[in-house]
């Protein structure tokens, strides 16, 4: 594994980071593989006297423990993505528990505005009642009086 690869993993701390880590990591994987490809003809060239065999044949073990090494350390940072994506989703989640509760309690303000405001209008409601009764019993009272010009048209 690159240094560059190292640094990145060790400052990765959301799972988008260790994402772009394990896509990196994987580009070296190809790499590798392609690479070890290569020496495994090598080594049959090495094997029918092209080459020398041991050296073909320490080269291809340095690559399969390459190859190795960054499978291990993908695999690792696929574990860390995982558990940096579940803490993601728990924050989340949290914070959104948190602007819930924030709304159900300017729910519960505006319901109790509502049950004010309709006492509130029961109450004008009552009155304007008594007012219209009112109203009507001097209109009868003005229309039995013979005097049908005071008579107030407010009444319902």
């Amino acid at each position: 594994m690159t240094s560059p690869h190292a640094d990145a993993l060790g400052k990765a701390r959301t799972a988008a980071d260790f994402a772009s880590v394990i896509a990196l990591l994987d580009t070296d994987l190809n790499g590798a593989l392609a690479r070890r490809r290569d020496l495994q003809q090598a080594e049959d060239r090495a094997i029918f006297g092209d080459g020398v065999l041991s050296e073909a044949r320490a080269a291809l073990d340095a690559c399969n423990a390459t190859i190795a090494l960054i499978e291990k350390t993908v695999e690792a940072a696929a574990r860390r993505r995982a558990a940096a994506a579940e803490s993601e989703a728990r924050a989340d989640i949290a914070a959104l528990g948190e602007e819930i509760g924030a709304r159900a309690e300017a729910l519960a303000a505006r319901w109790r505005n509502v049950a004010r405001l309709v006492e509130l209008l029961r109450q004008e409601l009552f009155e304007a009642d008594a007012l219209a009764r009112a109203i009507a019993t001097a209109n009868g009272l003005f229309d039995a009086a013979g005097v049908p010009a005071t008579r107030s048209s407010a009444a319902r």
